[in-house]
């Protein structure tokens, strides 16, 4: 068959299928909720430091890093960070691709405060130098949200959009045990919506055309309960943390496949134009949340400077995007089956205070992918067994200023990362005439982040 054309389409269901497939593949793999973990720091100070945060943990984003830090607080502690604006560039070869991300030179207007963070602390019970005896804390955060798409003229009239979010509620407390150890504990809700839409139009260009007409749907909600618990050591001079979070258990799921298919075909019998509606609802689906171990070391020089590392191991998961019928599943391009393996990231940060109202603060992370490596034929083809996610581990860094006044720190700031790696491109963008083969390819991905943050103390 060629691209272009609907001479050998297979049935309308399957041919909308294969689209739909094909988009899926293209676009969701890449995504950091399912090869990577930390594409760029989540919380107010946290992100200043590049995510080491885990011997800190003295505001409400501790409730993921390491909840124990939260007694460390004197005053009611309110955070609320954000991202302004993100830029997201992919390269495959000579050609480029450009994701929205929450950036469009088009839409400069408009204020994108995700991903970010908004949460609160306050201590109870009498207070010692380091803080308060008892802390309880809610935190919401916003890790990841995408919307990108494609819109493509040859050789299929081709349009795409993902919206892709993830949100994480945690509520928490923390007890400190005498002066140098303190513990706590966060209960997590983890929640991602996933929606894509596909539209492409296809035809063979005769003096009699057969025309195409694809629109495809696929949404998602799940969510999980998790729970993190931490310690806190505070010995000559130094912190030290450590916490561990628990795997996700699925508290709830939902999903719908919509496939529409019209043909028209002015030479075939009548009737010239035939429908063909799919409509799947009650698809389950998951996203896999690990055991996350991580250790921090901190030391804090008060009123002059801070320097923070830490470690994050997250432990191997597997779970299934989408649960469907094997004859479904096996025509789609879509790898509904996700592994993956283990990985250890890092984290380093450090912040000096110019003077009373000035910090300026440098960060480092890494962010490796957690996905299988492609396995390719000496053609250059991906082997039948490999998997097909995208498999990119991006090194990063972040840059601020913090501006602080009487009960509030303000931090303005810029979050960077890029790595290069290996994807899966299919040799068939519509997924009709070779729904099977995929080539490997070298990708680039470039992602940047301006963020605001800001800290209040009453």
């Amino acid at each position: 068959m060629k691209r272009s054309g609907l001479t050998l389409l297979p049935t309308a269901a399957r041919a909308g299928f294969c689209v739909f497939g094909c988009f899926a593949v293209l676009l969701s793999p890449a995504r950091a909720d399912d090869t990577r973990y930390q594409d760029y720091p989540v919380g107010s100070r946290a992100m200043a430091l590049g995510g080491a945060f885990t011997a800190l943990s003295d505001d409400p984003s501790g409730l993921t890093y390491n909840p124990a830090g939260l007694v460390d607080t004197h005053k009611m502690n309110v955070n609320v960070s954000s991202s302004l604006y993100g830029l997201e560039r992919q390269g495959r070869g000579g050609a480029k691709l450009v994701d929205k991300g929450t950036f469009s030179l088009a839409t400069l207007a408009t204020l994108n405060v995700i991903p970010g963070e908004a949460g609160t602390v306050k201590g109870f019970g009498s207070e010692t130098d380091d803080g308060a005896t008892y802390a309880l804390g809610v935190d919401v955060t916003v890790p990841s949200f995408r919307d990108y798409g494609t819109d493509a003229t040859a050789p299929t009239v081709l349009h795409t959009r993902v919206f892709d979010r993830t949100f994480d509620a945690a509520a928490g407390g923390a007890v400190r045990l005498d002066q140098n150890w303190s513990v706590g504990f966060a209960l997590h809700f983890n929640l991602r919506l996933f929606a894509d839409t596909e539209d492409a139009l296809v035809s063979d260009g005769g003096a009699d055309p057969r025309v195409g007409v694809y629109h495809a749907e696929a949404t998602f909600t799940n969510a999980a309960l998790s729970v993190t618990g931490g310690a806190k050591l505070r010995l000559n001079g130094w912190l030290y943390g450590a916490s561990l979070s628990t795997p996700g258990v699925r508290v709830y799921s939902s999903g719908s496949v919509q496939v529409q298919d019209v043909r028209t075909d002015p030479t075939a019998p009548p009737p010239h134009t035939t429908v063909t509606l799919l409509d799947t609802t009650n698809v389950e689906s998951a996203t896999g949340i690990p055991f996350v171990l991580r250790l921090g070391a901190a030391r804090v020089e008060p009123h002059h400077w801070t320097a923070s590392a830490q470690l994050t191991l997250d432990l191997p998961t597997a779970y299934d995007r989408f649960v469907l019928a094997t004859n479904v599943a096996d025509r789609l391009q879509l790898q509904t089956h996700v592994t993956r393996h283990a990985v250890l990231n890092a984290n380093l940060g450090g912040e000096y205070l110019v003077n009373s109202t000035l910090a300026v603060a440098l960060g480092a992370f890494t962010d490796f992918s957690t996905a299988p490596d492609l396995q390719a034929n000496r053609d250059g083809s991906l082997a039948s067994s490999s998997s097909h996610l995208e498999h990119v581990s991006l090194y990063g860094g972040t840059a601020s200023l913090g501006f602080i006044g009487q009960h509030s720190i303000t931090r303005l700031g810029l979050s960077m990362s890029y790595g290069r790696g290996e994807e899966a491109v299919p040799n068939d963008p519509t997924g009709v005439s070779d729904p099977n083969g995929y080539t490997l390819s070298a990708v680039s991905q470039l992602m940047l982040y301006v963020f605001l943050a800001g800290t209040f103390r009453y």
